[in-house]
């Protein structure tokens, strides 16, 4: 439930999280519902095609995305940060195909409960 969430994907350039991603965002979404004082961000990242302010934009609204699909789901949207990490942060090398899809990703951070909520 850290790291990169293989399986969820959109469509090409946009922030629609394709049909074939609701598998594994279900399952998220049982985790959060059995633990209930989990609380994630969830980061979306992009490959370098592109201008770097268009990838920053369209990776926040991938996450963005994510975290709506678990609100309307039940989950509290407090629960969830998101951030936009663009091509800032690649696993792969952006001059191969696969490296480029490597990269286009959605990643899960567990987030450490504040000190005035222990």
């Amino acid at each position: 439930f850290n790291g990169v969430i293989r399986g969820i994907t959109f469509a090409s350039g946009k922030a629609k999280i394709r049909s074939s991603s609701n598998k594994v965002l279900k399952r998220a979404i049982r985790v959060l519902n059995k633990y209930p004082e989990l609380r994630i961000e969830v980061s979306g990242h992009t490959d370098s095609v592109g201008s770097h302010d268009s990838n920053v934009a369209l990776s926040e609204r991938r996450a963005e995305a994510v975290k709506q699909y678990f609100v309307d789901s039940g989950i509290d949207g407090t629960r969830v940060e998101t951030k936009g990490m663009g091509p800032d942060s690649p696993i792969a090398d952006n001059d191969t195909k696969s490296g480029r899809a490597d990269n286009r990703r959605i990643e899960f951070k567990l987030l450490e409960e504040s000190a005035d909520e222990l």
